[in-house]
Formats: structure tokens, C-alpha cells, sequence
């Protein structure tokens, strides 16, 4: 699996963060992935609370098979809810 583009964007609509599975209203800031994974591409949307959980355990994680959708919240349950307070 490999990342072909990431960015922060201000959503035009609805989307559910793929790290948590929470559904976020239009304009909310959220980190866009394009990623490949063999001949497949997938796009993905995350939360600003999974995009910085990501960033703090990102070399403690194995990113190899991709991320299994609202499994970033599974992984260290304090540090998302922590970090999702600082950010209500």
C-alpha cells in the first residue's frame, strides 16, 4: 500500500473519518488520502484527532496492509480521547 497524495482540506459535505468511523458535517477540516494498493486506488478522509494520533504512533504501527476502518481509535483508546477533548 502506498500513499499518492495527502493534503488538509475543508469538506464540502459530509464524510465519516476512517480512523474513528465518526461521521463529520460539511466544512470540517480533515486530512484527504489517496492511497494505491496493488492496481486499486482508495481515498479516505481523517479526522483532525485521528490525523494527529496517526502523526504521534505512526512508527509504533505497522501502515503496511492500511488502516482498517475505525481502528485508529482502537489502537491507543486514551491518547484519541485526549487528544479529541483538545479539540471540542
Amino acid at each position: 500500500m502506498g500513499v499518492l497524495k495527502t493534503k488538509k482540506v475543508n469538506t464540502r459535505k459530509t464524510h465519516d473519518c476512517h480512523g474513528c468511523g465518526h461521521s463529520y458535517p460539511a466544512k470540517t477540516k480533515m486530512r484527504y488520502v489517496v492511497s494505491q494498493d496493488g492496481g486499486d486506488i482508495y481515498s479516505s478522509y481523517y479526522c483532525k484527532t485521528c490525523d494527529e494520533v496517526l502523526d504521534k504512533i505512526y512508527d509504533y504501527v505497522d501502515l503496511d496492509n492500511g488502516i482498517i476502518f475505525g481502528s485508529v481509535k482502537d489502537w491507543d483508546m486514551s491518547l484519541w480521547e485526549d487528544i479529541h477533548l483538545k479539540y471540542k
